[in-house]
């Protein structure tokens, strides 16, 4: 057995599977009802057309036959009626049971084939004759012609009829060869349908079997692609694609727990180590302020950490959960400004209102203005925390299809091996550390904000001059 016979039945012996037998059924009797239908038509139209050719074909024969009889009777003197009869059977185109009457002018009998004709007729029908010249009759398994033949100024109406034998048995031998092609040809329609369906599904049948063995231990397991062309293959590459984001995404996440957990651990067993110390002796008034004031300073920190893990873990969610509205984005860098002012009054800040745009309209964009207003917050932030004189200079200035921030800072830099990083979650720049208390959050949160809006961020620094973020939002993609 070979490679394809083997896939053949072990896709058919899928018991467990039975979704993929239910299509393989489906396609099968979709397939046979098609093709049956196309053969029955054809089979039925055969014959059909053979039956009206034979019907024709003797309609004729019998109207050479009349008109010979006819002509014979009126034309050569030497044949008498009597003479004439000898003839109509002893003729070669004699046909079975053949009848050939002939009526004069006056509707009387002047000449019949046989001695007790037996095929019916009528003063109606011999009128009918004068009048149309040619009538083509058929009365059970007989056919019957009636012409009108003229001769100078005699006119006579022949009547021939007669029964189809030979036609009559080609077509039901034409029957029963059609019947018995078109059993056996729906008999080989629905094996060869059934093996043309199940070798359509094979790929879907491996492709099941390749999914059923991806679980979340191996989301890096990857599915055959096939050729990469047809439809199947198409489906697989997406099926791929969505198994590199989700590997992504359960990576991250657990990035993200292990981080998180480490990073909240962390302020919690500082704070236990000190209460600790703090109740092991009697501390003075003075002594306990100063605890207090050290677990505030390490609440807020921590209260700081959560509320930032708590929204880094919410922006990742799709952007159908946000409610994105019409908004100004100067309006909403603003707003981050002044609350940023009121929390921390010896932060200032630097606008360059030259870059701004004259029309309104071209800082209208469509977004979330809370995520929007916390990107722009740890931006200034940053900005503020690491400059020496704790001054950010921000400009906004519109383009054709896009809205760009700047926010400048004069601080310390950032290393150039640890651009790329910065905007990992809790990673923090080396030099950083020794300069301001944080927890690497708050970029990787201005990043997941900023593409969740469809825009860009980039990033220019010097060690000892400072650093460059340019966030650009792009308008047509945020208006449709």
């Amino acid at each position: 057995m070979n490679e394809k016979q083997h896939d053949y039945f072990s896709f058919t012996r899928l018991s467990g599977h039975r979704f993929p037998m239910n299509i393989l059924t489906k396609l099968t009797l979709r397939f046979s009802v098609i093709v049956a239908s196309i053969l029955v038509l054809f089979s039925i139209t055969v014959y059909t057309l053979s039956s009206t050719y034979r019907q024709e074909e003797f309609y004729d024969r019998l109207e050479n036959r009349a008109l010979t009889t006819a002509r014979l009777l009126l034309k050569v003197e030497e044949v008498d009626k009597y003479l004439l009869r000898i003839i109509d059977k002893n003729s070669m185109p004699a046909l079975p049971q053949e009848e050939i009457l002939v009526f004069d002018r006056d509707d009387i009998l002047a000449y019949s084939s046989v001695d007790q004709p037996t095929q019916s007729y009528s003063p109606g029908l011999l009128e009918r004759v004068r009048t149309e010249k040619n009538v083509r009759l058929t009365f059970g398994d007989f056919e019957q012609v009636a012409v009108l033949y003229v001769e100078g100024d005699e006119e006579v109406v022949s009547i021939a009829s007669a029964y189809d034998r030979y036609g009559r048995n080609k077509l039901r031998n034409l029957g029963t060869i059609l019947i018995s092609g078109l059993v056996v040809g729906i008999i080989i329609i629905v094996l060869t349908g059934r093996w043309f369906a199940a070798q359509v599904l094979l790929p879907l049948a491996k492709m099941n079997t390749q999914v059923s063995k991806i679980t979340a231990g191996n989301l890096a397991q990857r599915i055959d692609e096939g050729n990469r062309k047809d439809e199947i293959a198409r489906l697989a590459m997406n099926f791929n694609r969505m198994l590199q984001r989700l590997e992504t995404a359960f990576e991250m996440q657990q990035s993200f727990v292990s981080n998180a957990s480490h990073e909240l651990r962390t302020p919690l067993a500082v704070m236990r180590s000190q209460l600790q110390v703090t109740l092991e002796k009697e501390r003075s008034g003075e002594e306990y302020r100063q605890v207090l004031a050290s677990l505030l300073d390490d609440t807020n920190s921590f209260a700081e950490l959560t509320n930032g893990l708590l929204t880094l873990a919410q922006s990742g969610i799709e952007n159908q959960r946000f409610h994105f509205s019409a908004l100004r984005v100067d309006e909403v860098l603003f707003m981050a400004q002044e609350e940023l002012a009121r929390q921390k009054p010896h932060y200032h800040f630097q606008f360059d209102y030259d870059t701004l745009p004259e029309n309104e309209s071209a800082l209208m964009i469509k977004g979330n203005d809370q995520l929007l207003a916390i990107a722009f917050t740890n931006f200034m932030d940053n900005a503020c925390k690491f400059s020496s004189d704790h001054t950010v200079h921000i400009a906004l200035s519109s383009k054709e299809k896009s809205i760009e921030i700047r926010f400048n800072d004069k601080g310390a830099g950032i290393p150039e091996a640890e651009l790329k990083k910065i905007f990992s979650p809790f990673y923090r720049a080396a030099n950083a550390q020794n300069i301001a208390k944080g927890h690497g959050i708050g970029l990787s949160l201005c990043k997941k904000i900023i593409e969740l809006h469809g825009g860009t961020i980039s990033i220019q620094s010097q060690l000892g001059k400072g650093s460059q973020f340019d966030v650009v939002l792009p308008l047509e993609s945020l208006s449709k």
